[in-house]
């Protein structure tokens, strides 16, 4: 699993604070939000529709809520690690986050974080139809926390 970063801030100090990651889906898109000092995170929100005026809606208000500094996008990449459609989708929603919020985004190789989600729940949550409400967000969470590990986190 690789990252790639997109930044667009200054080289000279050291930026501390929250960091979205969003699990980007054509239906649904899994948030959560983490902390790049304390390399905490956890599940926030699932944005449950297919129109694009409202998902940015939602991301606007959480991003007046959070205040990140930095966003983290999943890149569904096929199982080889080749490019696939969603993973262009993936990276024009990023553009399209970096250019209407000003916020500069790292992709993170996504692949079998739905899986993962989807085990980590089978434990924890038993009922289905709430299993699957969170799903989205716990995958999220697990490509920010994929992030936090790779020790990229430190923004400079």
């Amino acid at each position: 699993m690789g990252i790639k970063q997109n930044s667009n801030l200054s080289k000279h100090k050291k930026i501390i604070g929250n960091i979205l990651s969003f699990d980007f889906g054509e239906k649904r898109i899994g948030v959560a939000v983490g902390n790049n000092l304390t390399k905490s995170s956890h599940p926030l929100e699932t944005i449950n529709t297919p129109l694009n005026s409202e998902r940015y809606k939602i991301i606007e208000r959480l991003i007046g809520i959070w205040s990140p500094i930095h966003i983290v996008i999943g890149l569904p990449l096929n199982d080889d690690g080749s490019i696939s459609k969603m993973s262009l989708l993936a990276k024009k929603f990023a553009n399209k986050l970096k250019n209407k919020f000003n916020l500069s985004f790292s992709l993170v190789d996504e692949r079998y974080t739905s899986t993962e989600a989807e085990s980590v729940l089978k434990v924890t949550q038993k009922n289905f139809k709430k299993r699957k409400l969170v799903l989205d967000q716990v995958a999220a969470q697990i490509i920010l926390e994929s992030y936090f590990e790779r020790g990229q986190h430190e923004l400079t």
